[in-house]
């Protein structure tokens, strides 16, 4: 059985911090190691409120099966494998190619 959940958001940065500018928007990939919806959505949500981002949208929420892990492309492989060892883990990428 699958415990697994990814999310993906639309998010805005609350913060100036690193390479994230207040304001911007990007998508936030986030897998959590937890089988019931309602609670991994709310730990992806706290995990990301804590990085600095708001929510705007939820774009994907799913739960992978095992050949659809299987055929994770590197970038969402490690995101899993990290997740599974951490609980949680989120990545960001920019929103139609570009950060705004």
């Amino acid at each position: 059985m699958i415990d697994m959940r990814c999310f993906k958001f639309r998010v805005r940065s609350t913060l100036k911090a690193g390479d994230q500018r207040k304001g911007e928007r990007r998508f936030a990939h986030v897998w959590v190691n937890e089988k019931q919806l309602e609670k991994a959505e709310d730990a992806a949500r706290a995990l990301l409120a804590g990085q600095g981002w708001a929510i705007e949208s939820v774009e994907l929420s799913m739960a992978p099966t095992r050949e659809e892990i299987a055929r994770l492309d590197p970038v969402q492989s490690d995101a899993h494998k990290r997740a599974l060892s951490e609980g949680s883990y989120a990545y960001f990428s920019a929103i139609n190619g570009l950060s705004e």
